[in-house]
């Protein structure tokens, strides 16, 4: 995989394939200007995954990195919630290892 977009894509078109319920999640800022003041809005959970999904009555956060990046603080923190609220977070770098994740994680 040569980009987090190309691992994105990977990991939900394995989730497609395996009918699991799932969207990519959009996170960001900008600022913009509104009846002549500069405002600033924020979209998404910060820290929050790439991709969420609901498989077998579970939330899944996954969130996509390129080979060599770790998360950030604020995506460690929102793994640890999701995990105390009794979901599965998991940060991936490879496609692969997405895949050995999910076949341990959801077994067949």
């Amino acid at each position: 995989m040569s980009s987090e977009n190309d691992l994105v894509r990977a990991v939900g078109d394995f989730l497609t394939v395996k009918k699991v319920f799932w969207f990519r999640n959009n996170t960001g800022a900008f600022a913009g200007e509104y009846k002549g003041k500069t405002r600033f809005f924020r979209y998404g959970a910060k820290g929050s995954g790439d991709i969420f999904a609901l498989h077998r009555g579970v939330f899944v956060s996954i969130e996509c990195k390129s080979p060599g990046k770790v998360p950030t603080d604020a995506q460690v923190a929102w793994m640890k919630r999701v995990r105390h609220h009794g979901g599965m977070a998991q940060w991936i770098d490879n496609i692969d290892q997405f895949i050995a994740w999910w076949n341990v994680t959801f077994p067949s």
